[in-house]
């Protein structure tokens, strides 16, 4: 049953019903307008009604009638809605009107009737069309790129949306409701994992996609991963709910996940044992002579910081305050970001990381005129972060060191350093402003960097109690082979592919 919008015109009030995608191109058009012939009030509601009921019969005949002239059902339609015997409809405004429809018309039609008394009241101008979701999909995506959102989100949040679309077909955005959001679950339910990477399902269409899932053992979608396609979706209707295209999300109380896996860790800190076996000197040999894989995983322990946060470090963002030696996290140079507000922050760094000799690899680094840390790092879409976290995790941690526990990652370094703190009795808040954690009103949301808190986080630092490893360092100077081949590789690239620079970003 299609259903009607009513059109506010200067001749009077006319009705749009939308034609479905698959016989838009048999019936030549997307849309049927009609006047309402000067109707107003339930006289109009009641032939919306009627329209409406008669065009879903063309449109169920259609298909079943493939050589059948659209034209003709058409007219067929419109003549059987204005004919038939008469019935009295009664509108819950206590009105009472004769109709001359069928008994089924005059039943749907009743049902129409209070379903248009709901949407608009006999007074009011009647709405205007707001447009396909499509269009609307394409605004929030331009707003979203205005915003500076990360490649990777804009890719995520188009393809989600644009999958939404193929799957329940364009329509006015109004028109979404809840059968549209359960195709969607249910293709989620049944979508191969990596589908757009396996030959079976290369060329075909969503729907098709789905079709042919049903009855592959292809290995589905994880819950955690069809959560997030349903979290971009409610922000898209969120922002459109923002924005009074829509008066609710269509997206409430939906979702993949129970309580109990909503609240599960995805990753798990590391024990000790694995502690002395990621930095055993064995595993650590003179072979990693790229600064970055000796340094990020020191710097993951000590610090909790997110492999983003350190893999995207300048050598500026080093400093000395009030004699304290820290690195500043924050969004200062090209191509630096930060997850949020509060990851913005002053960490003053562990006597370990000193102890390591990290100020002669820092006096090395600025005498070879490096911009960045770590020189020679792959920036990719995402930042540097994923080249550390694809080395650590795929070749170091489950070859070199076999931990093989998939909730072990480069992140377990954040939730093993915020364990630690939280045993040694480091308070919350307080283990917030360390982390970069939101922490309420903490000085943190204020403020980047207050001088009297600066003792507070060394204090903080130095109370945390990490199990004993035995670290080998670098001599001063270990690192320049290093340099001069990444200098070498720099001074063969082109001019168009130029390697990160200094500079506002």
């Amino acid at each position: 049953m299609p259903k009607p919008l009513l059109l506010q015109r200067p001749s009077g009030l006319y009705v749009r019903f939308f034609v479905p995608c698959d016989l838009q191109a048999r019936w030549g058009c997307r849309y049927i307008v009609r006047s309402l012939g000067g109707a107003r009030s339930d006289h109009a509601r009641l032939a919306v009604a009627r329209l409406g009921y008669a065009l879903g019969q063309a449109f169920q005949e259609s298909r079943l009638l493939p050589m059948a002239d659209p034209k003709d059902l058409l007219q067929t339609a419109l003549a059987g809605a204005r004919s038939g015997r008469d019935y009295t409809l009664e509108l819950p405004n206590g009105v009472k009107i004769t109709t001359d429809g069928s008994e089924a018309d005059y039943i749907r039609a009743k049902e129409l009737a209070v379903e248009l008394a709901a949407m608009s009241a006999p007074a009011a101008p009647a709405s205007l069309p707001i447009g396909l979701v499509s269009a609307r999909v394409q605004t929030f995506i331009s707003q979203m790129k205005a915003k500076d959102r990360s490649a990777t989100n804009l890719l995520d949040t188009t393809f989600t949306l644009n999958l939404f679309v193929a799957l329940i077909g364009d329509k006015e955005l109004s028109a979404v409701n809840t059968d549209d959001l359960d195709t969607f679950l249910d293709a989620l339910a049944v979508w191969p994992s990596n589908a757009s990477k396996k030959k079976a399902y290369e060329g075909l269409t969503p729907r098709e996609i789905v079709a042919k899932a049903k009855a592959s053992p292809d290995k589905r979608l994880a819950s955690r991963t069809k959560e997030k396609h349903l979290d971009r979706l409610r922000t898209f209707f969120g922002y459109c709910v923002g924005r009074r295209l829509l008066d609710h999300n269509p997206c409430t109380n939906l979702g993949f996940t129970n309580k109990d896996q909503d609240e599960a860790q995805t990753r798990k800190p590391f024990s000790d044992a694995d502690l002395r076996q990621i930095f055993d000197p064995k595993n650590r040999t003179d072979g990693i002579t790229q600064p970055h894989k000796f340094w990020a995983p020191v710097f993951g322990l000590y610090t909790g910081a997110r492999v983003n946060e350190i893999a995207q470090l300048y050598v500026a963002d080093v400093e000395e305050i009030d004699g304290v030696w820290g690195i500043h996290i924050n969004k200062r140079w090209q191509g630096q970001r930060l997850k949020n507000a509060s990851s913005r922050r002053f960490l003053p760094l562990h006597p370990a990381i000193i102890k390591l000799g990290f100020l002669d690899y820092l006096a090395d680094v600025k005498e070879a005129h490096f911009d960045h840390l770590w020189p020679g790092l792959t920036w990719g879409t995402n930042g540097p972060g994923d080249s550390i976290g694809d080395w650590f995790n795929r070749s170091y941690l489950r070859g070199t060191c076999g931990i093989k526990d998939p909730a072990k990652t480069f992140h377990s370094f954040r939730h093993t350093f915020a364990s630690l703190a939280e045993r040694s009795g480091v308070t919350d808040q307080r283990n917030a402003r360390l982390t970069g954690h939101s922490s309420g009103t903490s000085v943190l949301r204020r403020h980047y960097i207050d001088p009297p808190t600066l003792s507070e986080r060394v204090a903080d630092l130095a109370a945390i109690k990490f199990p004993f490893l035995e670290l080998n360092r670098r001599p001063k100077g270990f690192f320049k082979p290093w340099f001069k081949r990444v200098k070498a590789v720099e001074s063969r690239k082109s001019r168009d592919q130029p390697s990160p620079k200094l500079g506002q970003s």
